[in-house]
């Protein structure tokens, strides 16, 4: 008898176990932050009380991350950039091999590997809205806010695109908004 309980501790300590992200019963409740439905309509929070990215892979490769409180120290000569809660999107880890490592503005589409972290072009009033980087080239979509006048509230909607470093075909556009 001894032996065959032995065997059972055995089999069960290098089994193969499974660790689960849960509470128990699952039936969740207010300070649950994974996964969890009851059948109640409250909001499901993925949250990370540290100060560091929250990064999102598939197929075990990385495809997002979400910034933390950051502010780069450079990006295409201008310094402190802030970047909290920037966003970026890309099918490849590769993005990471050049500073910042992080995205430039509140959502980040960066293409493929070689340079798809294309600083070149970047202003510092790109910030809410899309980022465009592959291919050696960067682009723009989102606002540009007018801080030079006092009225304080005359916004810039821009599409600006710029190509390699270099190369003259840079190409922006811009429209002012009034307010009614």
């Amino acid at each position: 008898m001894i032996r065959l309980l032995i065997v059972a501790i055995g089999l069960l300590a290098f089994g193969r176990s499974q660790g689960q992200a849960t509470v128990p019963g699952n039936s969740g409740g207010p300070g649950d932050f994974l996964g969890w439905d009851a059948g109640t309509p409250l909001k499901l929070d993925i949250r990370h009380k540290g100060n560091y990215p929250i990064d999102f892979y598939t197929s075990d490769l990385f495809r997002a991350r979400i910034n933390e409180r950051v502010t780069y120290p450079s990006l295409n000569n201008f310094t402190n950039i802030p970047a909290d809660g920037f966003t970026l999107i890309t099918p490849s880890d590769h993005y990471f091999s050049f500073n910042p490592k992080g995205p430039f503005s509140r959502l980040h589409l960066a293409e493929g590997d070689g340079d798809n972290a294309q600083a070149f072009g970047y202003r510092l009033w790109q910030r809410n809205g899309v980022t465009f980087t592959g291919n050696s080239d960067q682009g723009y979509i989102g606002q540009k806010y007018n801080r030079e006048h006092e009225e304080g509230d005359l916004t810039d909607m821009v599409i600006q695109q710029n190509d390699n470093p270099g190369d003259h075909r840079s190409v922006a556009s811009r429209s002012s908004f009034q307010p009614m």
